[in-house]
């Protein structure tokens, strides 16, 4: 069996490596965190709430410990705004397919980490260097790098002509908190909560499962730069991190202010907050090492989204997946240029596209399609359900009616039909 090596221990990463050692592959996985210091010692990498359809990828894999219990979302409450301080107000509500969740991804990865060896993996920490890289991978029959937006991922080129960003959108603030009263009197099911105002950004909250609090809540500031939304800037812990947010929300979203009254960091995790901002990138096929040695990119450093559809984390373990059956599937083939070019193109056909095209649809001002969208989910429950929340875990049905005026149209008409018949 092939030797394959993995740089990185996050979501992509491992399921990766699940997929291969259940198949006798020789899989080692460099990470640069023990389990415990995953576990106790660092903030969680992101959100990452995970559609039902893509847990899945962890329950066949016999990664999956945790989704049966979690604080899981069913859909979406959006309140939209598009000027901030403006009268325009637009409430709507959907469910998603199947009920998705946040499970802690430092819980996740502790115990990922700690069945390596059991797995049939090997597992070594360290912190890899590009020098560091090279060595591995030119002793690899291949090397993947999973390292989300880590400095290594620069080592493989930026793909010019996908990447529609060279520089951060929004600037990003995260918190892990409890006491948050919920949105249970104005819809029937537990939301992902969305705030969207077109001239400012968003910040929305999402149903979490913390390692050790259990059900919380964990929100996310989208701020575009200078608006009343960015004030988390000179933000030193998790308690200024709330209680700045208990500010922003009292000016830009006065109908929960009641909701967060009682919100407070999560207890005894000093860090249960995350702030920065990265520009979404889409990555080349493979990086070329100074002996020549190529390297993959998988997930994160292969598709770097901005949080706001809720996109990154999916992706990622779909890409973790479909490149490891193409890894089986190669059998005793070489891992070359040309192979990871058919495997970068047959993803980005297969999901990356679509799911970076619908996200960064959301970064920007709403097109006349996206208007007409919003106004008929707004309306018509079913359209929200079916159509558009229904669709966040397929991004691929949203093309062309979620860009094309016309298209746009006929689907809305098709399901004002529907009522009518």
């Amino acid at each position: 069996m092939a030797k394959v090596s993995v740089i990185g221990a996050g979501q992509a990463g491992m399921i990766f490596a699940y997929a291969l050692m259940d198949k006798g592959y020789d899989v080692t996985v460099y990470s640069d965190r023990t389990a415990e210091q995953w576990l106790n010692h660092c903030p969680p990498t992101g959100t990452a709430f995970l559609y039902g359809e893509v847990i899945d990828i962890e329950r066949e894999l016999g990664m999956d410990y945790w989704s049966d219990e979690m604080f899981g979302g069913d859909g979406v409450l959006l309140d939209f705004k598009p000027e901030l301080r403006g009268e325009a107000h637009l409430e709507v509500a959907g469910r998603f397919k199947r009920t998705g969740g946040a499970i802690d991804q430092r819980l996740r990865v502790h115990r990922w980490l700690q069945d390596m060896e059991a797995k049939g993996g090997k597992l070594v920490i360290e912190a890899v260097t590009p020098e560091r890289l090279d060595e591995i991978a030119s002793a690899s029959d291949l090397t993947v790098l999973a390292a989300g937006k880590a400095d290594l991922g620069r080592l493989i080129p930026r793909d010019e002509e996908r990447s529609v960003y060279a520089a951060p959108q929004r600037y990003l603030t995260m918190g892990i908190v409890e006491g948050v009263k919920g949105w249970g009197d104005r819809v029937d099911f537990t939301p992902v909560k969305f705030n969207f105002f077109g001239d400012s950004g968003e910040y929305f909250w999402v149903p979490y499962t913390h390692k050790t609090a259990g059900p919380t809540w964990c929100f996310l500031f989208e701020a575009k730069p200078g608006s009343p939304l960015d004030k988390f800037r000179d933000c030193q812990n998790a308690d200024e991190v709330v209680a700045v947010a208990k500010q922003v929300i009292a000016d830009v979203a006065p109908w929960e202010v009641d909701v967060v009254k009682d919100m407070r960091p999560v207890a005894d995790d000093p860090f249960c907050w995350l702030k920065g901002a990265f520009p979404p990138t889409v990555r080349k096929a493979y990086g070329r090492l100074p002996s020549g040695a190529l390297v993959m990119p998988l997930g994160d450093t292969a598709v770097t989204f901005d949080p706001i559809g809720g996109q990154g984390g999916n992706c990622a373990s779909r890409n973790a997946k479909y490149t490891a059956d193409a890894v089986i599937a190669r059998g005793e083939g070489p891992f070359d240029e040309d192979w990871m070019e058919e495997v970068n193109a047959g993803f980005w056909d297969y999901h990356g596209r679509a799911a970076y095209t619908f996200n960064n649809i959301l970064l920007e001002p709403l097109t006349e399609a996206g208007q007409t969208v919003l106004m008929e989910a707004a309306r018509n429950r079913r359209f929200a359900d079916e159509a558009f929340f229904g669709n966040f875990s397929s991004p691929n049905n949203f093309f062309p009616w979620m860009e094309d005026l016309e298209e746009a149209r006929k689907m809305v008409a098709r399901y004002q039909n529907l009522e009518t018949a």
